[in-house]
């Protein structure tokens, strides 16, 4: 026994990093899952307030009792990627589970629309500002080789707390079921606490010697990760002797370079948000039940919706360091186009004894839907410089939920005064044109380091690039 303790307990020690890393993706994750549990809530609330003789329901408060939660997602978002920046990205996370636990305390005592739609803006600034910080969390501190796997992690929580959200709220009361939607942000914020601060952003702090803790913490020893660190500490002291000033940065942000990162990101959150995959999550219910006209139990179709999601998200886990995410995002684009114009052609022509058709194109959509929706978000934490990668993302976010807002507010009212055909038919032309738009200026980065992606986006004519950064491949604000 004593000769296999010995045998294993260096390898054990060996792998610790590994498990830290895992954790830190975990914690992080687990917050993304309690955002897909705001966006998935109302697809279940909004029928029992219907039928619940203790709440004042008013049917002119339901979009915006859906809608509320992207527009304060949106404000989330803005502030996220400084606040990271200032009090660190452990912290930030740490700090924000605590009014987004406050959220849905109030959601769970709600008596009128006021309380409701006061603790939908919370848990929506919350979710907004936690969805890029936990990005970036993740990308500072997990290995190079798993990066793109860990990225995607977040995504696939989504759907799983779309889910939750969906399964729960169908078989509790909506007020229990609030109290229910706190354990994942009481659980990620015992593990945070258990966990050190990002190693990148101590360092760009200049807490060098906790940095360098923290780095091996979650990358171990070994020549490798050291010849890493000493890379990262070197461009760290470059930087600091740089001394980047506001004008440094605004000029940065207003580099063509830069714009046209962020309108790649547009049109990737357009494609996202647009193609209806988001908005679908708010109203479930209601688009299946107008969309097969009780030919189909529209609950049970958005249980499996919610499968295929989840299914989506880790197909895309498994494959994320061999597929290349460029040429997956357009086929993806195609694909769900192609779906999506299926359900038109369905809708007007109604064959009869042909749901099945529907069903498959709606199936299919969801899935391809779905995996553009991750691949857009994995470039979140890539496409921006390193001086304003917090920033950039912050934006991003806000963006994204700007645009899913506007799609969440309108859709009602579109299928309302023009049916689902035109509905659909919308998803599909948007999704097609920015598919369209997206081949020809979409980097293709998976394998690439960020310094690589960095160096070929930002780098000045006559620069020399440095071959030899090793550490680079991991998102932070130094290198």
């Amino acid at each position: 026994m004593t000769k296999i303790l010995q045998v294993i307990a260096p390898k054990v020690a060996e792998s610790t990093h590994i498990y830290r890393q895992i954790l830190a993706t975990f914690a992080a994750s687990l917050l993304a899952l309690a955002g897909g549990i705001t966006f998935g809530f109302t697809a279940v609330l909004l029928p029992q307030l219907q039928n619940d003789t203790s709440f004042p329901y008013d049917p002119d408060y339901d979009s915006w009792i859906a809608s509320i939660s992207p527009l304060a997602m949106m404000m989330g978002s803005l502030f996220s990627g400084s606040m990271s920046d200032g009090i660190g990205r452990r912290m930030g996370q740490l700090v924000l589970i605590v009014p987004f636990t406050l959220g849905w305390i109030i959601l769970g005592v709600a008596h009128n629309n006021a309380i409701m739609l006061m603790g939908r803006f919370i848990t929506g600034v919350c979710t907004g500002a936690v969805r890029a910080n936990s990005m970036v969390y993740i990308g500072e501190t997990t290995d190079p080789k798993y990066r793109a796997i860990a990225l995607f992690c977040p995504s696939a929580a989504i759907n799983i707390g779309a889910l939750i959200s969906h399964t729960v709220g169908k078989f509790c009361h909506w007020k229990i079921s609030c109290f229910i939607f706190i354990l994942p942000n009481i659980i990620s914020f015992v593990v945070l606490l258990f966990l050190k601060e990002s190693p990148l952003w101590l360092l760009s702090k200049g807490k060098i010697d906790e940095g360098i803790e923290s780095y091996k913490q979650f990358r171990g020893g070994g020549d490798t990760a050291d010849k890493e660190l000493a890379t990262v500490l070197e461009k760290n002291k470059e930087k600091a002797s740089e001394n980047s000033s506001f004008k440094d940065i605004s000029d940065i942000i207003f580099s063509k370079p830069f714009m046209k990162s962020l309108a790649t990101i547009v049109l990737l959150f357009i494609a996202v948000q647009w193609c209806g995959i988001n908005t679908l999550s708010f109203y479930a219910q209601v688009i299946f039940e107008k969309t097969f006209a009780g030919e189909v139990d529209a609950f049970m179709l958005m249980l499996v919706t919610d499968g295929i999601r989840i299914l989506a998200g880790v197909v895309m886990c498994m494959f994320a360091k061999i597929i290349p995410r460029k040429v997956t995002f357009i086929v993806s684009c195609i694909t769900t186009t192609l779906t999506l114009i299926g359900l038109v052609t369905y809708l007007y022509l109604h064959p009869v004894g042909m749901v099945w058709v529907a069903i498959s194109c709606m199936v299919i959509y969801i899935g391809t839907a779905s995996a553009l929706t991750s691949i857009s978000w994995s470039f979140v934490a890539e496409i921006f410089p390193s001086k304003i990668r917090g920033f950039g993302s912050g934006l991003s976010s806000a963006i994204s939920f700007v645009l899913l807002f506007i799609s969440v507010k309108v859709t009602p009212e579109i299928m309302d005064k023009f049916g689902e055909e035109i509905m659909y038919a919308g998803f599909a032309g948007v999704t097609l044109c920015t598919g369209l738009l997206l081949s020809f200026i979409l980097p293709e980065t998976n394998g690439r380091s960020l310094q690589d992606i960095e160096d070929s986006l930002y780098q000045k004519k006559g620069d020399v690039k440095n071959e030899n950064i090793g550490m680079a491949a991991l998102p932070n604000s130094t290198v």
